[in-house]
């Protein structure tokens, strides 16, 4: 059984059986001895942590300004963050290496031309990938805490 990877948000609106949810973005690279040359914690200070609006379905208890639970399962995101970056790659190095084995005798030229054709096929397979798996990769509401923000030593109800 696959776990679930959890962010607290905050209700905006309620329309029907969909709510508008604000997420700060988080970032781990205060506590990572590496930030100072990663690229994503130098992106991260750039960036700032704004907030990251998004829609979710619920069973119709949900008011503006709840705070709730969100997630999405650890194998959704894993799988989602390999098609992203190894259907690109592979078409990238997949394409050109094809050409030099069965058309030889052409320039860098047509070589290059297949990495950045190979490139962008690697990205219609993504776009395609991410269209076929999107309820699995769509939040999930996982708790409701009503109010304005959740209190300590109170226990959340489950939605």
């Amino acid at each position: 059984m696959s776990q679930w990877i959890r962010e607290q948000g905050q209700v905006l609106s309620v329309d029907g059986y969909t709510a508008r949810v604000s997420i700060q973005r988080q970032s781990t690279c205060g506590s990572c001895s590496a930030r100072s040359g990663c690229g994503s914690g130098v992106l991260s200070e750039v960036l700032g942590r704004k907030a990251v609006e998004l829609s979710v379905v619920h069973s119709g208890q949900l008011q503006p300004g709840d705070s709730v639970t969100l997630g999405i399962r650890d194998h959704a995101l894993v799988s989602g963050a390999l098609a992203m970056y190894l259907l690109p790659l592979a078409g990238l190095i997949g394409v050109p290496a094809l050409a030099m084995l069965l058309l030889p005798g052409f320039g860098e030229g047509v070589y290059l031309l297949g990495g950045v054709l190979g490139f962008g096929a690697g990205l219609a397979g993504v776009r395609i990938w991410l269209r076929r798996r999107a309820p699995e990769l769509a939040p999930v509401l996982l708790e409701r805490h009503p109010g304005s923000a959740p209190r300590t030593g109170t226990v959340a109800s489950r939605v």
